[in-house]
């Protein structure tokens, strides 16, 4: 477990509920946050209203140890937050439920599936119970989505739950679905994936209290139905390129609770295929590299 978020990126625009994304960071803080970045809009797009700065005046004062600094983006602000997110470990947005409108400025799900970082998308108060930290069990397993909720489960002294949603395909290689065949050998085959990933994780982590839970029913809603008794929920990137993304975008606009989404680009060797690319002649920054925004201050 190596999940040290030192530094972390913040939306904020005159949507809300970025003060919803800054209390989740501010209860990290004893988790070894140093550095907190606020990209905003351009003053000349937030009017009279310069919600970044008043959102860091807000950290500074909820966060005194930690480095506030302000950036500023003209242009698309979806955009610019995948732009900044290598800037740092962890990307954090509001999101409103049930709606389009966020902090990312448009929909969270499409910015947390192309940022370069894990990011977490913390819905509008009040949040549930503060139980379970859920892993969405995929196959292959994501060891970094792994790492996420396992570290956060230790930290948090909470239970891990390991879901793992199916539902019925509507095809298969041979035609129709036989209904009478079929959900039996479809059910069973998640089954086993749903006990040898607690069996692996086991053995890994015993000091660690898990629950494994098979749930049969569309994933997205599924598992966005699990999440009003959960602290945080984990999806790796076989949730996040699932059906092309639709699953992921089901659970940010339905989860409860906060959702930590581990995109394709948070991956090591993911980073060694972009390092492969570039070395081609197609550029892409690394981690921790940022361009100079449009705009800066602190």
């Amino acid at each position: 477990m190596d999940e040290r978020w030192t530094t972390v990126t913040l939306a904020a625009d005159a949507a809300m509920p970025h003060d919803e994304a800054l209390r989740w960071i501010v209860a990290r803080a004893g988790a070894g946050v140093e550095r907190l970045r606020i990209i905003g809009a351009d003053h000349a797009l937030e009017g009279r209203t310069p919600v970044a700065d008043q959102l860091a005046q807000a950290a500074r004062t909820a966060l005194p140890g930690v480095a506030v600094e302000v950036h500023r983006h003209a242009g698309p602000f979806a955009a610019a937050l995948v732009e900044e997110s290598d800037g740092g470990d962890l990307l954090v947005i509001g999101s409103f439920h049930h709606r389009r409108g966020s902090t990312a400025g448009g929909d969270p799900a499409r910015v947390a599936e192309r940022a370069a970082v894990p990011t977490v998308v913390v819905p509008e108060g009040p949040h549930p119970i503060d139980g379970d930290v859920v892993l969405a069990v995929e196959d292959p397993i994501d060891e970094r989505a792994v790492s996420i909720a396992v570290d956060e489960a230790v930290r948090r002294n909470r239970r891990l739950t390991l879901l793992r949603a199916w539902e019925m395909p509507v095809l298969t290689r041979t035609g129709l679905t036989d209904f009478a065949e079929d959900p039996l050998r479809w059910r069973t085959s998640n089954a086993e994936l749903l006990q040898r990933v607690t069996s692996v994780l086991t053995a890994r982590y015993p000091s660690l209290r898990l629950r494994p839970l098979l749930v049969e029913g569309h994933p997205g809603h599924a598992i966005a139905s699990h999440t009003r008794r959960a602290s945080l929920v984990v999806l790796g990137r076989g949730h996040v390129r699932a059906l092309s993304g639709s699953l992921l975008h089901d659970v940010v606009r339905e989860t409860a609770a906060p959702v930590c989404v581990v995109p394709p680009a948070a991956h090591q060797d993911s980073r060694a295929a972009t390092a492969t690319e570039t070395a081609g002649g197609i550029s892409r920054r690394g981690r921790g590299s940022r361009r100079p925004s449009a705009r800066s201050g602190t």
